[in-house]
Formats: C-alpha cells, structure tokens, sequence
C-alpha cells in the first residue's frame, strides 16, 4: 500500500511538473489585435506607423516623406526566443524617466522582449526579455 502511494504521489507531482513548465508564456500575452498601428508626436507631427505584418515601425514627417523605417529584432539581431519571429503587440510613446524624460517609442514583441525606439533616429534599444 505505500509503495502504491508513493507511486501515485511521485507520478503526480511529475505531471504536475511538466505541465506547469508549458504554462508560463510571459509577460505579454500571444495576442496579434493591435488596435492602434499609428501613433503622432503632436509636437513634431510626425506619424509613426507600424505594418500589417507588426514588424516593421517607419517615421513619416507632415509632407508624407519617409525619414525611417526599422525592423527592430532583426537590425538589432536579437536571438530567437519562445518564438520563431517575434511580431509587435505593444506599440505606444512612453517618457523614460531615467533619460530626462526623453520621449521615445516602447514596443513589445509577442515573446516577451522588449525595448524603446529613438523618435529622431529609429535605433532600437533593447532592455530585455521576461
């Protein structure tokens, strides 16, 4: 009888385990409805715009000209994590605090990385994966 209880309990405490290790997907959920793809800087009025594919952000000024357009992952050549292409599920201004309040652009992929693009220049900062 203990040994059939020992068996039980250990067989449990395995599924368990193993379940519990597929559960956790992050910080940020897998879901692809972004509802805002363009966001303005009211200040300079450019529109920042990111694609139907949620890969790519661009910067275009108030005459319709490009000035960029950056794949944020790939130009930075950030590895493969949870996900075989990371896509774009947050995408909004933010003001980092520990910059003096430089305005910058936050975006999260769908595999927990994360970071901030420069308004001026599009350089994509990376500040981590959860």
């Amino acid at each position: 009888m203990k040994q059939q209880l020992f068996i039980l309990t250990f067989f449990y405490l395995c599924i368990n385990f193993c379940i519990g290790q597929n559960q956790y997907i992050g910080r940020e959920k897998l879901n692809n409805n972004l509802k805002n793809h363009t966001i303005i800087d009211e200040t300079t009025g450019i529109k920042f715009t990111l694609d139907s594919t949620q890969i790519y952000v661009s910067a275009i000024d108030k005459s319709g000209k490009q000035i960029w357009r950056t794949d944020p992952w790939k130009d930075n050549e950030l590895t493969e994590y949870r996900v075989k292409r990371p896509i774009i599920v947050e995408f909004k201004f933010i003001n980092e605090k520990w910059k003096d309040n430089k305005k910058v652009i936050w975006i999260v992929y769908n595999n927990s990385q994360f970071g901030t693009i420069d308004l001026t220049t599009g350089e994509f900062e990376w500040h981590g994966q959860d």
